[in-house]
């Protein structure tokens, strides 16, 4: 995928500038440094695990991203082979093993539905070149995923690169 840079004539400084910065950016995503970056892009589906406060996670590709298969009753502080949780119950970790090449970037990650109603905010992190996904209510506290997905399930798009 080839990114276009953009080229000004006789454009005003602040413009100028503005194009500059963007520039910079599409280099230091998208190689400059010799290193080809993919994009890529999942949903992530989160639904009521089978045992009790647990949660069954699910990756399908929008674009370019890699199919996981669903990985039922994942608990606190639990690892069910490609995901793992934490003891918070708020951060969902997605294995290195489980997407193709390394993650370098995560660039963005939107809860689309929430069938409970509630709308938590996502950040994305790049965490041992797996993606981590950490949740948070509106008010900056744990989103507890095993609590909220016990009403419906959850889904989320997550757009990354990796080094292959």
């Amino acid at each position: 995928m080839a990114i276009e840079k953009v080229t000004l004539t006789g454009a005003s400084e602040t413009l100028y500038a503005g194009w500059t910065k963007y520039n910079a950016l599409c280099d230091s995503l998208f190689g400059s440094d010799g290193t080809t970056r993919y994009p890529r892009v999942i949903k992530i589906k989160i639904e009521d695990g089978t045992l009790a406060s647990t949660i069954k996670v699910t990756a399908t590709s929008v674009f370019n991203g890699d199919a996981i298969a669903a990985e039922d009753n994942l608990g606190a502080s639990g690892d069910t082979g490609y995901f793992n949780l934490d003891a918070t119950k708020s951060s969902l970790h997605i294995e290195a093993g489980a997407i193709t090449g390394s993650c370098t970037h995560t660039l963005l990650a939107v809860v689309e539905r929430n069938a409970g109603g509630e709308f938590p905010y996502c950040q994305p992190s790049v965490v041992s070149a797996g993606i981590t996904l950490k949740f948070r209510k509106n008010d900056d506290s744990n989103y507890d995923l095993t609590g909220h997905v016990d009403i419906g399930e959850l889904y989320i798009t997550v757009l990354y690169l990796t080094s292959e």
